[in-house]
């Protein structure tokens, strides 16, 4: 059973559409890193004496590829690539710590997906098709719709459907995007969790 549910570790997915810097992506990717390291551990504590060569390498599969993001401004963008991969560092020396072997990633052959554009314009499945996203998350903008600009309203208003977005705040349109993200899944419906008041 840990074997299967570190299988499973390795083929979770996450997708923020509004990553900004990263926050939630670097923080879910520890969590994980986190799960996964006491899977192996316990794995370890289980097999001792059945396994002449623990190898840790072989062990640590959970990846910065599993990471997927959508970010309107290209600094921030380029900001939470790096901050994924300074979280995977940190982990991997916490990783080397617990088996007092040394364990790098270098050179980097994964990167995280983080994709620069607006998500309420790109189409989510070119970034992570649904079929393959287990979890959307994250901290879309809020803006009053008295505060919204005028591509704001548009956008509002070509994702509600009607010719104005009404009353609804702009994050509203995360929800309705994700929405519909979700159910043009045909297999695993991605879960969403986005910040919400």
């Amino acid at each position: 059973k840990l074997f299967e549910f570190h299988k499973k570790l390795r083929t979770l997915t996450f997708f923020d559409p509004a990553c900004g810097c990263g926050n939630f992506l670097v923080i879910a990717y520890r969590e994980l890193r986190e799960l996964e390291l006491d899977v192996i551990k316990e794995i370890r504590a289980k097999s001792e004496g059945n396994i002449t060569m623990f190898d840790v390498a072989d062990m640590a599969k959970v990846n910065v590829h599993q990471f997927y993001g959508i970010e309107i401004s290209e600094f921030p963008a380029r900001i939470s690539e790096v901050a994924m991969w300074m979280m995977d560092h940190i982990m991997n020396v916490k990783l080397s710590a617990a088996f007092g072997e040394s364990y790098l990633r270098i050179p980097l052959k994964n990167s995280p997906n983080i994709k620069h554009g607006d998500a309420l314009e790109l189409e989510w499945e070119s970034v992570l098709p649904s079929n393959d996203c287990s979890y959307v998350f994250g901290n879309p903008p809020f803006i009053g719709q008295s505060y919204q600009s005028k591509e704001q309203r548009a956008q509002m208003a070509r994702i509600v459907g009607t010719k104005r977005g009404g009353s609804l705040d702009y994050v509203a349109a995360w929800f309705l995007k994700a929405g519909a993200y979700v159910k043009s899944a045909t297999s695993g419906k991605p879960r969403i969790a986005f910040v919400a008041t």
